[in-house]
């Protein structure tokens, strides 16, 4: 792995990197309004679907898009067991695949954003602390998965504790799929009526209160964790 302290860029680059990360955000905010085209050509490409879907996650997540977008897309045009699978790999996946975008690409450029951003600047403080905990908890977070995987990756933290406490982001994820599979069953129903075929709505209300509820206690208990370690300096 490439040093943390090891120059990556001179002038000329940082100025390219910059025209990219601006193209990046800009790429990011028109996909993200032409979804119905996306999820229509991810259903036509038939057996292929699933490989298309986590393919399409790799890559718009590092140009910001939204990945609750696309967590929502994946439970709408799978079966939720199938969906979560997809969204899973392609959480594991498009996070390695920031992490050298951020480690070997875009450091220097990465590192100006985060000193100009208080809230990013305030994150990047945290992560200095090191550790899987702190990773693993900030992950816990309603904290964007891109902006967030970036801070990550231009830090001193290694690669694998990186990755691996991208799991904490799962219950986002998993929850947002359910949500997506529920919207998508509950319009099929108001379509098909008595013919629509599924769980019942009151046990997708049901889980969509119960998944709430996880969320909010899953996040309370997360700034509790981090508060603890800012005090203590651990």
């Amino acid at each position: 792995m490439i040093g943390y302290d090891k120059p990556v860029f001179s002038g000329n680059r940082v100025v390219l990197i910059a025209c990219l990360a601006v193209a990046l955000v800009f790429g990011g905010y028109w996909f993200e309004h032409h979804v119905a085209i996306i999820e229509t050509r991810i259903q036509n490409l038939g057996q292929w679907a699933g490989i298309g879907f986590v393919v399409l996650f790799m890559l718009l997540t590092p140009l910001f898009f939204s990945v609750d977008v696309l967590c929502l897309m994946a439970g709408a045009l799978f079966s939720l067991p199938i969906a979560i699978g997809y969204v899973l790999i392609a959480t594991m996946l498009a996070s390695a695949f920031i992490f050298l975008i951020g480690r070997l690409l875009a450091r220097e450029r990465i590192q100006t954003i985060l000193a100009k951003n208080e809230r990013l600047k305030s994150i990047d403080q945290l992560i200095q602390y090191g550790g899987f905990k702190i990773l693993f908890l900030l992950r816990l977070l309603p904290i964007p998965f891109a902006p967030l995987s970036y801070a990550m990756s231009v830090s001193k933290t290694e690669f694998m504790p990186y990755w691996l406490a991208t799991t904490g982001i799962f219950v986002y994820h998993l929850v947002l799929t359910y949500f997506g599979f529920t919207a998508a069953h509950v319009s099929k129903q108001v379509v098909q009526g008595g013919q629509a075929t599924g769980p019942s709505n009151w046990l997708l209300v049901g889980g969509f209160v119960f998944c709430i509820a996880v969320v909010i206690l899953i996040v309370r208990i997360a700034k509790a964790e981090i508060a603890k370690l800012q005090i203590t300096g651990q």
